[in-house]
């Protein structure tokens, strides 16, 4: 298990930094207004507005924006935006130090890779959640995350579903780990993959034709990382074929997926969707289909 997670103290410095893609400069515009009515100090990483083709700057400026905030004393970071560019960071990172340091990281999508392999390096739970230029400005998204930094949620309820989000039924426990599939899927044979094993497994993607679901699912199985997982739970699949063809065939996919017994819910608020609740990534989880709960228990 990681350290125990650091909740968001008075005053401290939050950085904003852009690790991926580049930012659109009207959506971060309206983040940035959200994020300073928090109260705290804001720290912007230089490279936060810079264009270079997909990245936000090439590796090396988006390594020097993110050790300008740390610099400056912000160890929670907010990741602008996602979309491709950590994985190609990270050997380069000092995860032991940062995970020392004690730094939170807040994203998903391609930062997926990065809360995983923090949590994994040792660090404290780090936070799936929005970013600051997609999906902060949702005032649901913005207020959830809020209660989850503060350190309102841990031994509450992360997600709540009726009978029909079950697919397989069961109690299990467990660290989570998890987030967008194909950033998962990017993430084995690599030093930065999480331990799989005894894990509640969160899973997500966007714009994937269903038979790419089908085939990043069967590399996990046949990969053996979903041998020993305790649960398999989905969130947000925007975009990813009809919504009828969707939720007849994603059904199928993680249940012959997922190891025999272990309980299987779909269709939570997490992930590429407009509502994307918060929850941690490294932290104990219990999942019971009974109450219909997923719970912090750390």
């Amino acid at each position: 298990m990681s350290n125990r997670f650091v909740p968001l103290a008075a005053g401290e410095p939050i950085g904003v930094v852009a690790l991926s893609g580049p930012v659109d400069r009207d959506r971060l515009d309206e983040g940035l207004r959200v994020l300073e009515t928090w109260g705290h100090p804001v720290v912007l990483a230089p490279n936060l507005r810079t264009r270079s083709g997909y990245l936000a700057g090439d590796d090396d400026a988006r390594l020097a924006g993110l050790d300008a905030v740390v610099a400056q004393g912000a160890s929670l970071l907010l990741a602008a935006r996602g979309g491709y560019g950590v994985t190609r960071l990270l050997p380069r990172l000092a995860l032991g130090e940062l995970a020392a340091a004690g730094v939170r990281f807040v994203g998903y999508s391609d930062i997926s890779a990065l809360l995983n392999a923090l949590a994994a390096a040792g660090g404290a739970p780090q936070v799936h959640g929005p970013m600051v230029a997609a999906g902060l400005a949702r005032r649901d998204n913005e207020l959830r995350l809020r209660r989850l930094l503060a350190g309102e949620l841990i031994g509450e309820s992360l997600f709540r579903f009726d009978s029909r989000r079950v697919v397989r039924p069961g109690q299990a426990a467990g660290p989570a780990i998890g987030g967008t599939m194909s950033v998962m899927a990017a993430l084995i044979g690599t030093p930065h993959e999480p331990r799989w094993e005894g894990s509640v497994l969160f899973l997500e993607d966007v714009d994937e034709p269903l038979y790419r679901l089908d085939r990043l699912l069967t590399h996990l199985r046949s990969s053996g990382r979903l041998r020993d997982v305790k649960a398999l739970i989905s969130g947000s699949l925007r975009g990813c074929g009809s919504i009828a063809e969707r939720a007849e065939r994603w059904r199928e996919m993680v249940v012959a997926a997922a190891p025999a017994e272990v309980p299987v819910v779909v269709g939570l608020p997490f992930g590429h969707a407009a509502r994307n609740l918060a929850f941690p990534i490294g932290a104990a989880v219990e999942v019971d289909t009974a109450s219909g709960t997923i719970r912090w228990s750390e």
